[in-house]
């Protein structure tokens, strides 16, 4: 579709001085975006006074708000760890303090509620992120696997032999299920969030190899053996950010 023109201006909203872009297009109605970095974009025929279109703005103002706002703490929770003392990490859906502890022997090891990584210099946050990447991958391994074992038992009455199992850093997926190899990938962070969650993801892969697409059946045999799946699944989107 070819853009007309395009200016950035400021309207007055009852929130305050409020910048946007606003491209001329020949588009129907008044389009309104807020983008992942909080900016707002408007896009109008050339037809539609400018006063018209920030009267939109201005009754939108409390939507653009909100999305401004959750765009921002999204960012925080996408942010990587910073692996100094005292941070919180997330393991299994709940807060976990980062304690470093000076100390010859370095190994990292869960105290109640605090991750203490014992390492000769707290200061090298290369080898305290070493350190805890082997503890997180370690939980991994034994929180998956046990899930995996547990939800092929359901599997079984269908067919469906135990797969291999892979565990990797992954950006936008959860999981993925190589059905024609009988393996399933799980992603890594999926570590930080409550077992419920993982367990939703291990299911969802499981079922993909009955229905390897996303049909009516596919969800059918997902919502038959994890009916809570759009709830563990909207739960977990809000608690890792990819």
């Amino acid at each position: 579709m070819k853009t007309l023109s395009t200016e950035t201006r400021r309207v007055m909203t009852p929130l305050g001085a409020m910048d946007y872009t606003l491209e001329r297009k020949k588009v129907k109605n008044i389009n309104l975006r807020v983008k992942h970095d909080g900016s707002v974009y408007v896009s109008a025929s050339k037809r539609v006074p400018v006063r018209e279109i920030e009267a939109f703005i201005i009754s939108r103002s409390e939507h653009i708000r909100r999305a401004a706002v959750y765009f921002a703490e999204r960012d925080v929770k996408k942010a990587p760890p910073s692996y100094t003392d005292g941070e919180e990490l997330m393991y299994l859906g709940s807060k976990l303090k980062l304690s470093l502890i000076p100390d010859s022997r370095e190994y990292a090891e869960l105290c109640g509620e605090e991750l203490q990584i014992h390492i000769r210099d707290t200061g090298n946050t290369q080898r305290v992120k070493k350190l805890a990447d082997g503890w997180y991958d370690k939980q991994c391994k034994e929180v998956f696997f046990e899930i995996v074992l547990e939800t092929h038992k359901k599997f079984v009455k269908y067919g469906v032999a135990m797969p291999q199992i892979k565990i990797r850093s992954m950006t936008s997926r959860w999981g993925s299920c190589h059905y024609t190899r009988g393996m399933i990938t799980l992603n890594r962070r999926l570590i930080e969030a409550p077992r419920h969650c993982i367990e939703h993801v291990v299911t969802h892969e499981f079922c993909h190899f009955i229905h390897p697409d996303h049909s009516k059946d596919f969800y059918a045999l997902l919502g038959a053996e994890f009916p809570q799946w759009r709830s563990a699944k909207a739960e977990l989107e809000k608690t890792v950010i990819l």
